[in-house]
């Protein structure tokens, strides 16, 4: 795997006449994810931009050109062929992230639904080997309808949404690449096909390494540009207004992970055994803990209230949606900053706390039961993701705790003496470069734009 800057071409003007370099962007889930709202802003100061996705959103974006939605084809061997890869596609080589996700999903869904997608889940446990989305694909040819017009060049956002559409854009003859979006898609994603794309744009080189690893993909398809999640980290980084201390007082922050009740459950039990250890360490200390964002009912947390040194952070307005505004990201940085310790089970918010020089404590405590073992909802399949034991859960590091009787230890030794867990914190950031949205966007479509010219 090469960085992109080894790779550079010119990128030059490729479309006849004066007209910008129009980019479709195929995307899911976008009503959350902020930090898309703004990279759809960075493409757009530098190409025309159509947005290709499942539902209408009511986000404004500046310079968007156009959002199309997908339109479903009329052929019923597209219909018939999806619904069997949707029961019997092949999981990545790290099923466990598959099922953990999966299980996530399912939680949203109606009774009915949600015990057939179960039967499925628990044949796909026994046959795991599947049907790829490379052999899916070239039998999705009428599945998709959606207007093609104008658009010189394809970026997917992973997850791939909708496969049909896929199809489509590479029968047209343009140009098609994939972004991975996040440090766990290579490991649980199905749709991310390994044929038939000009370009993967990940993370860094480890992401890279896991596509071909986990995925198939060939190395010389694959460029490292960054992180669009990790962007407005570096925005809050370099404003020094943003980053005055927000909580007064010293406090340890706890950065909740899990998303279905079950999980959240059994999360709040290791939440309960780490206030009881700082009251042990730190009597007039709080434990500030941080509910997970895509939660909308937190009373899940309730059992957490009996405990006199837990503070909740409250950070999302009653009636707010999912989406945060650009100053309650902001907000979340700052406590994470400010904290005396950042500790959490596997989060995002966990790799983004390493760019700060304050401990990081990874809770990766085998021997701590909160669920009976083997279940389908067991907090140690969570912990034990392949992308939590491959970038977190590091050997030879006082920052993660593996066993329950040396969290006391642990905690008190990163108050103490935190410069002794920093080390931790330089491995986990040093993997991803902190970029910008605009520096992002230019690599990606100087990319795209030397393919259309060639």
């Amino acid at each position: 795997m090469i960085d992109i800057s080894e790779k550079r071409e010119s990128s030059g003007m490729t479309t006849a006449g004066n007209r910008r370099f129009t980019l479709g962007l195929s995307v899911e889930h976008f009503d959350f994810r902020v930090d898309l709202h703004r990279f759809i802003e960075a493409l757009s100061e530098q190409a025309e931009v159509v947005v290709f996705t499942d539902r209408p959103f009511q986000q404004t974006m500046k310079g968007l050109k156009e959002v199309r939605l997908y339109r479903p084809g009329r052929s019923w061997v597209a219909a018939v062929v999806m619904r069997l890869f949707l029961i019997f596609r092949r999981l990545p080589k790290s099923q466990n992230n598959f099922f953990v996700t999966e299980m996530f999903g399912l939680t949203l869904l109606p009774r009915g639904r949600k015990m057939r997608g179960l039967f499925y889940l628990r044949l796909r446990r026994l046959f795991p080997g599947g049907i790829s989305v490379d052999t899916v694909l070239p039998w999705l040819a009428g599945g998709d309808r959606t207007s093609l017009e104008g658009v010189d060049a394809f970026l997917h956002i992973t997850r791939i949404g909708s496969l049909p559409f896929l199809r489509r854009t590479q029968s047209s003859g343009k140009p098609n690449a994939a972004y991975i979006y996040s440090w766990d898609h290579p490991c649980k994603h199905t749709t991310i096909p390994r044929r038939g794309l000009n370009a993967y744009f990940t993370w860094n080189r480890g992401l890279s390494e896991d596509m071909v690893n986990l995925q198939g993909v060939e190395p010389k398809l694959l460029y490292e540009v960054g992180a669009t999640q990790l962007a407005p980290l570096k925005q809050y980084i370099e404003t020094p207004s943003a980053r005055r201390r927000l909580v007064p007082d010293g406090y340890v922050y706890y950065g909740c992970g899990t998303g279905t009740p079950d999980l959240v459950r059994q999360e709040v039990i290791v939440i309960r055994k780490l206030a009881v250890a700082l009251r042990e360490v730190a009597p007039g200390m709080i434990l500030l803990v941080r509910p997970y964002p895509h939660i909308l009912d937190w009373s899940c947390y309730d059992p957490l209230k009996g405990e006199d040194n837990v503070h909740f952070d409250w950070f999302r307005a009653e009636g707010q949606g999912r989406e945060l505004s650009p100053g309650q990201v902001f907000e979340k940085y700052n406590k994470v900053e400010h904290a005396r310790v950042f500790v959490h089970m596997g989060t995002t918010l966990g790799w983004e706390a390493c760019y700060f020089d304050k401990p990081v404590l990874f809770l990766a405590m085998d021997d701590l039961v909160t669920g009976p073992a083997g279940a389908w909802f067991d907090l140690r399949h969570f912990v034990h993701q392949y992308h939590n034991d491959r970038y977190m859960i590091l050997a030879g590091f006082p920052s993660v705790v593996r066993r329950k009787d040396d969290l006391v230890k642990v905690l008190r030794g990163a108050l103490d003496n935190p410069a002794e867990f920093l080390a931790y914190n330089r491995t986990v950031a040093a993997a991803t470069p902190l970029r910008s949205l605009g520096e992002i966007a230019g690599d990606i479509l100087m990319k795209l734009k030397s393919s259309v010219a060639t």
